[in-house]
């Protein structure tokens, strides 16, 4: 594919690289993103008669005449090529990763491996000479690098300010004698055999004369000793400093474990690979999941309390709770029990107002928890966001000490929805903030909106379910009569012929900019127009089949005409009236709801790629980029939401509670389909169901 910035990173253990094409460099830190620095990575050929080539992370080197790139769902390959030379070299960077697996998940290691092959054209140029010897090499160069040869490692130490820099790529070396420090320990460690230590990196004499001298493999570990983040006033170090004493025992545990850490890293692609998903979606999956990892916080705290959180990119809040409803798929699909550690955090950020509880937006901002630092609470949308997570792991996973566990809260949060509302229509007018943040006012904080109504709707769906299996039949009424009366408004009032209204007020008389705290009046503009938001809430009951009862025509019709009122180049717009603002994290939700309703949508996730590519070619360097030029949601985990395709595609529900598992009989083509939330990692098994189409009729088997 395109050459453009990507990145790698590890679960909860900072440790990533953006490679910068453009820039001529990669970001780097054993801390991460927002805490990184550019860095010369040159990962090159050398002639012996001195002539260099080297992958475009380099102002040191000439750069290799072609150069192509792979997305992985654990890394990212370079395939290299010269003229010059006569000579390619394939160079793949993986970030191990594997489900439930902290040893090789949470370990700061990348595994680099290279590979040399001749080059003899390119298209109808040949080659000007072809080397058969040379030397293939990584090296790194930065001011603040201090590099040591030591047996068989270079030893790379450095110190990191602890300042978060708003910058995409530039950070001083410098920012005064005051700021506090942590002091960062890495090692670059041959696998293969007959290295040879540089002063600034390593190098492997190849002969392609030779096949046992074409191919060599090397690690690079990073270890942080000290407490990285604040949680609660309690510093809290990095999770993997109880799994491993020091940077060196994290290398020899790299080598000894390298075969495995390869093959699992493989397996994890396969799975994305080998399932049917377009290339564009597979790609976004592979591009996202990085982006994810390297926004995730492991960490422990001093009392032994772990603490798991992700920043919302480049806005720094830890686990924003709307941001995570999209995320939590992933967890879903790999780490159920991340999500069940996320649900009981977010319960300790339990709020209240005049209307009652209500959960924190986020748990906080940059290096330290403990208290929301986003200008202001979206309460009916997180309580909402709570509820229906915390039903769809209860349901997947059958475990109902969870909703015992929570059920006070829950009936806290459901009672709030009831408060909200003050004119008996079930629409709730207080406490409407919502995360769609660069939306107009009415999609963004009016009274009475659709959205917000129906995803309340679902939530008190949920909660009857969580409040009849806990014997709350109170609790349980209290939950059907809202959602009543959320359903005769929602057909009577809300309900526009051809599509649902944003929100029931049609003036801003009364409401405040939820931002400047400023009174707003006159015509709500945008009240009518088409919302791709209007289904937003379905997603987790359909994941286990226990969707409410709604107008379902009149959802899918709603779908449909605001897909195409408010498409463009990059996705949809929020609305038919918000012509720039594109999300692509909404789009992906709402292609989700669209699928397992069986809404007739095109696939648009070369749309949202094409968002990518964009973004990290032509001097912009943004990662995972959420938005469209008006705002800036970069390095965002938010696209983990693509791993829906894979639910989607075999339109998977999971009942655990019943014993329902559901699959589609028919799929759009013939394809494999892992069904990745019920593998067992242990045994490195995964379930497939393959659609193939024999004799004009679908057969499916399972596998």
């Amino acid at each position: 594919m395109q050459l453009m910035a990507t990145a790698v990173g590890r679960l909860g253990s900072r440790f990533s690289l953006v490679f910068d094409p453009d820039a001529k460099q990669v970001l780097h830190s054993a801390l991460g993103r927002w805490l990184d620095f550019p860095t010369d990575l040159a990962i090159g050929i050398a002639a012996e008669d001195g002539q260099t080539f080297a992958l475009p992370f380099t102002q040191r080197f000439s750069i290799f005449d072609v150069v192509e790139q792979q997305l992985q769902m654990c890394g990212v390959s370079f395939l290299a090529r010269s003229l010059d030379l006569g000579i390619g070299l394939e160079v793949e960077i993986l970030a191990p990763f594997y489900p439930r697996d902290e040893w090789l998940s949470l370990a700061p290691i990348f595994l680099i491996r290279m590979e040399v092959f001749p080059q003899e054209r390119i298209f109808w140029q040949p080659a000007k000479r072809q080397i058969r010897q040379g030397q293939v090499f990584v090296r790194l160069q930065r001011s603040n690098l201090h590099l040591t040869q030591a047996h068989d490692r270079l030893k790379i130490n450095y110190s990191v300010p602890k300042v978060v820099w708003k910058g995409e790529r530039e950070r001083p070396m410098d920012l005064g004698e005051d700021v506090e420090l942590w002091w960062c320990d890495e090692r670059i460690v041959p696998v293969s055999p007959n290295a040879e230590l540089l002063e600034d990196g390593v190098a492997f004499s190849f002969d392609l004369d030779d096949p046992s001298r074409c191919k060599f493999d090397l690690v690079w570990c990073a270890f942080v000793d000290e407490p990285v983040l604040t949680v609660f006033g309690q510093p809290a170090s990095f999770k993997y400093r109880w799994l491993f004493t020091d940077v060196d025992a994290i290398a020899d545990f790299a080598c000894r474990h390298y075969d495995e850490l390869l093959r699992k890293s493989h397996q994890m692609e396969d799975l994305v690979a080998n399932s049917g998903l377009t290339k564009s979606q597979a790609d976004l999956i592979r591009l996202s999941f990085q982006n994810f990892l390297l926004n995730s916080w492991w960490v422990v705290r001093e009392d032994g309390a772990e603490w798991f959180s992700v920043w919302e990119g480049s806005c720094y809040f830890h686990s924003t709770i709307d941001v995570e409803y999209n995320d939590a798929l992933i967890y879903l699909a790999f780490w159920a029990d991340l999500l069940e550690l996320l649900l009981d955090e977010w319960a300790l950020f339990e709020m209240q107002d005049e209307v009652g509880s209500y959960l924190a937006h986020d748990m906080g901002g940059e290096l330290e928890v403990g208290k929301q630092a986003y200008h202001h609470p979206m309460p009916v949308e997180e309580n909402a966001n709570f509820l229906l997570m915390l039903h769809c792991l209860w349901r997947w996973t059958g475990k109902q000490e969870i909703i015992e566990r929570h059920s006070g809260l829950a009936k806290r949060l459901t009672a709030y929805f009831e408060r909200s509302d003050t004119t008996g229509n079930g629409f709730p007018n207080l406490g409407t903030a919502n995360t769609i943040d660069d939306a107009s006012p009415a999609v963004q904080y009016s009274r009475e909106q659709t959205y917000l109504a129906v995803k309340t709707l679902c939530a008190c769906h949920a909660a009857s379910q969580i409040a009849e299996t806990l014997g709350e039949e109170d609790w349980a009424e209290q939950c059907r009569k809202l959602i009543e009366r959320i359903k005769k408004t929602l057909d009577e009032e809300a309900w526009l012929g051809d599509h649902y209204a944003v929100c029931l007020e049609r003036t801003a008389d009364g409401l405040v900019n939820a931002w400047t705290g400023e009174p707003l009046s006159g015509e709500l503009i945008g009240w009518d127009a088409y919302s791709i938001y209007t289904a937003n809430g379905l997603l987790y009951l359909l994941l286990s089949g226990n969707e409410p009862e709604l107008n379902y025509e009149r959802i899918c019709i709603d779908i449909v005409n605001s897909y195409w009122r408010s498409l463009t180049e990059y996705g949809c717009t929020h609305t038919s009236a918000d012509k720039s603002n594109v999300w692509v994290s909404q789009n992906l939700w709402r292609d989700l709801i669209a699928s397992y309703l069986s809404v007739p949508l095109t696939d648009n996730s070369s749309r949202y790629l094409a968002l990518q590519t964009f973004m990290n070619t032509s001097g912009l360097t943004k990662g995972f980029i959420d938005t469209y030029l008006t705002n800036n949601l970069c390095f965002y985990p938010r696209g983990i939401t693509s791993i829906g395709y894979l639910f989607a595609l075999c339109r998977l529900q999971i009942d655990s509670v019943r014993k329902i598992l559901k699959l589609r009989k028919v799929a759009p083509y013939p394809c494999q389909v892992p069904l990745i939330p019920l593998a067992d990692w242990e045994k490195g098994i995964v379930p497939k169901v393959n659609y193939s189409f024999v004799d004009g009729d679908w057969q499916l088997v399972w596998t």
